[in-house]
């Protein structure tokens, strides 16, 4: 689940985004809730995204990131960890964590 890279203080455009396993499976998301954690590799300052996560096609493991003033506020290299949180069913949550770079504004 490769992300696009962003610039520092440009909240479009949204990143469209497929949540896949370590097989390259898609993640089925019908009924999840999506919560960020953004970790800045460099200084380790995490900070909760103020996105937001839009379900596009939740059997098809896709959503789509408006990004939230926060999340793109410093240049630099993250670590993105995307929680989904179901109910009660399938699993109580799944997390994963992926590469992120917020390039500098010219």
């Amino acid at each position: 689940m490769p992300l696009a890279d962003a610039i520092q203080g440009a909240k479009r455009p949204s990143q469209a985004i497929t949540w896949t396993d370590g097989d390259g499976e898609v993640f089925d998301l019908s009924g999840a809730t999506i919560a960020v954690r953004i970790r800045n590799v460099v200084t380790g300052v995490t900070f909760v995204s103020d996105g937001v996560f839009t379900l596009t096609s939740a059997a098809n493991g896709t959503f789509r990131w408006d990004y939230g003033t926060n999340d793109v506020q410093s240049a630099g290299s993250y670590e993105v960890q995307f929680t989904a949180t179901f109910g009660s069913s399938p699993t109580p949550a799944r997390t994963l964590t992926v590469p992120w770079l917020v390039h500098q504004e010219i």
